[in-house]
């Protein structure tokens, strides 16, 4: 029990060092596209968007699944950490000279020059980013998640402030490219400073088989997902410009890059926490379910209240020259409210060792997106986003089916869990449309329209929640567990009390 408890205490000081890590990131990351794309123009975006497809699928193969392989191992030593960081420090050489090999192509294909200089030049960023990838691994692996958090705060900052200065100074492509290299600097700076493991010279491959086939499968599902989540920039690149493509990816980044810079760092969290209790079908269920339910009331009504003031949140923000992106923010926002819990089911795949299936649902939801994509193009940049809606939408029965095959979690909860956020978010939309006419009419500030929509959204939510046994249950119990917060002569206090 005592081991168990202190599993729970550290995965919820994890959680809370992680919100606060990706507020200041999402914080600072929107910051800094606010003020970029102020500086910058669309189609400066659009050259960055047109190599960001190709860079994903390098980066991809260069991970290799090799981090998570690292964190679900039940017993990995010295050498098997060893002999990963130098595969993976090959395998980065590897990519970057692929990467200035494939620059004449992709300069050729866009029919601009300058999406080859950047491609050839973010072979820098890969060779970088693959030195901390062991690092951050093995951080992750013993739940350093303050460490890692550190990290995270360190390297927003930082990326805001160099950027915007990038920007300033350079005021074209270029600053795009530059923030993100130095981006990964700093990363590998502040892993390597966090991390007391170093690599030695030479190594020893045997016994690191059983992870290679663990990271080679989940390698697969990445691929086939980059596909799908990659191959509407192209397409739109292609069929319409840099420009029109500079507006889908803004919009892109604006509402689902918030959204995975939640998912992503709460993954770090809850793999190795439901990796160590597999094994007791009751706890892994409940611990999946809570943080679906604080997931599904964190995040939703957010996102829903973006999407009910698209019009004006895009202008406001990035200034009137993006109003032409208002409509493609729609559609992606709806998107994202569709994303937010299926985009936990790799969890369930990852911490019970499924990656094979995790793959075969890849190959079939990538082809659906990609089809997708295809058809919504003839109406433009709006039409793909409509379109890859309409995709993620259409797939979300198969999808909670298959994930929760051979797992303690219900297939039934994957869609009871959403109702009291989007029950709010309907709530929300009732309230903004009979409100807006009327702050438009009286001249008032837009932001006085985009507050009513979050307080409405999340007053909704709660109050859908507290309605039902299990929502009141769940917050209680995330209530309780934010006691893991408080330092422990405290908790012993107050327990002492009660």
């Amino acid at each position: 029990m005592a081991k168990t408890d202190e599993i729970g205490r550290r995965a919820t000081r994890g959680m809370a060092a992680t919100g606060v890590a990706q507020i200041v990131k999402v914080f600072t990351t929107t910051a800094t596209t606010i003020v970029v794309a102020r500086t910058l123009s669309p189609s400066d975006y659009g050259v960055s968007a047109m190599v960001a497809p190709l860079m994903g699928l390098i980066m991809t193969f260069q991970n290799l699944g090799f981090t998570q392989a690292v964190v679900q191992a039940r017993e990995l030593d010295q050498e098997h950490s060893n002999a990963l960081f130098w595969l993976s420090v090959l395998i980065s050489i590897f990519a970057a000279l692929v990467m200035a090999a494939l620059a004449p192509l992709v300069s050729s294909f866009y029919g601009d020059v300058r999406a080859g200089y950047v491609t050839a030049a973010t072979g820098l960023t890969i060779l970088v980013t693959g030195l901390k990838l062991q690092h951050q691994a093995l951080l992750n692996r013993e739940m350093r998640f303050h460490a890692l958090s550190i990290n995270d705060i360190v390297v927003a900052v930082a990326t805001f402030v160099l950027t915007a200065l990038a920007a300033l100074i350079l005021k074209n492509y270029w600053a795009i490219w530059l923030g993100i290299f130095l981006n990964a600097v700093v990363s590998t700076v502040m892993m390597w400073r966090a991390c007391p493991w170093r690599p030695r010279l030479g190594a020893s491959f045997r016994g690191v088989r059983k992870l290679v086939v663990f990271g080679a499968n989940l390698t697969g599902f990445n691929l086939i997902n980059f596909f799908a989540r990659n191959l509407d920039n192209v397409i739109v690149a292609k069929a319409e410009g840099a420009e029109a493509v500079g507006l889908y990816d803004r919009s892109y980044k604006l509402m689902l890059f918030p959204l995975q810079n939640f998912n992503q760092p709460l993954s770090r969290v809850m793999l190795p926490v439901l990796g160590r209790v597999r094994d007791d079908p009751a706890r892994y269920r409940r611990v999946y379910e809570l943080v679906l339910r604080a997931l599904a009331l964190v995040s939703m009504p957010g996102i829903l209240a973006a999407a009910m003031c698209s019009e004006q949140l895009v202008p406001f923000l990035l200034g009137e020259r993006w109003a032409a992106a208002s409509p493609i923010f729609f559609w992606l926002s709806l998107t994202a409210i569709v994303q937010c819990v299926p985009s936990t089911t790799g969890w369930l795949y990852i911490s019970t060792g499924n990656t094979r299936n995790m793959m075969y649902w890849g190959m079939f939801s990538s082809t659906i997106s990609i089809i997708s994509f295809f058809i919504g193009v003839r109406w433009g940049a709006v039409g793909v986003a409509c379109a890859y809606f309409t995709g993620q939408l259409a797939t979300l029965p198969l999808q909670y089916h298959y994930a929760t095959r051979r797992t303690p979690v219900s297939q039934r909860f994957m869609y009871l869990v959403q109702l009291p956020s989007l029950a709010g978010g309907l709530f929300a939309w009732g309230i903004v449309a009979m409100a807006r006419e009327a702050l438009v009419a009286r001249g008032l500030p837009t932001v006085l329209l985009l507050a009513l929509a979050v307080v409405a959204s999340y007053f909704g939510a709660v109050a859908a929640q507290a309605c039902t046994p299990g929502g009141r249950q769940a917050m209680a119990e995330m209530l309780r567990l934010a006691g893991n917060l408080l330092p422990d002569r405290f908790r012993r206090g107050k327990g002492q009390l009660g």
